[in-house]
């Protein structure tokens, strides 16, 4: 006896909208992970400064060598190179907490009742 599994149109239909709705979730997870930019500065490099030291500088909790990249691509800069009296646009953090100061990271203590 022969078994013919049909999928009906409902069925189709079923399927489709659930791999619309897992595409939409991949990319609304991989949109929130990206960081938001308020705005772009701009910087002008001095003498000694190299990507690495403004990405350091600039780059508030995003790993340095994906902020250099993304300096490189907002500047059009093809290498490493950069001169002294060059402008370059650095992208600036929307900050999660507005009016809060940022903490010094260094100046926390263990608490002790000893």
């Amino acid at each position: 006896m022969k078994n013919n599994q049909r999928f009906s149109f409902q069925d189709l239909s079923y399927s489709i909208l659930f791999m619309i709705l897992v595409l939409y979730l991949l990319i609304s997870v991989q949109m929130s992970a990206q960081p938001k930019f308020e705005e772009v500065i701009e910087v002008e490099v001095r003498l000694g400064d190299t990507l690495w030291s403004i990405a350091d500088k600039y780059s508030e909790g995003i790993p340095i060598q994906s902020f250099i990249t993304l300096l490189k691509l907002e500047n059009n800069l093809n290498d490493y190179q950069i001169y002294p009296g060059q402008k370059l646009l650095v992208p600036q953090l929307q900050s999660l907490k507005k009016g809060v100061e940022k903490e010094d990271e260094g100046n926390h203590l263990l608490s002790s009742k000893y």
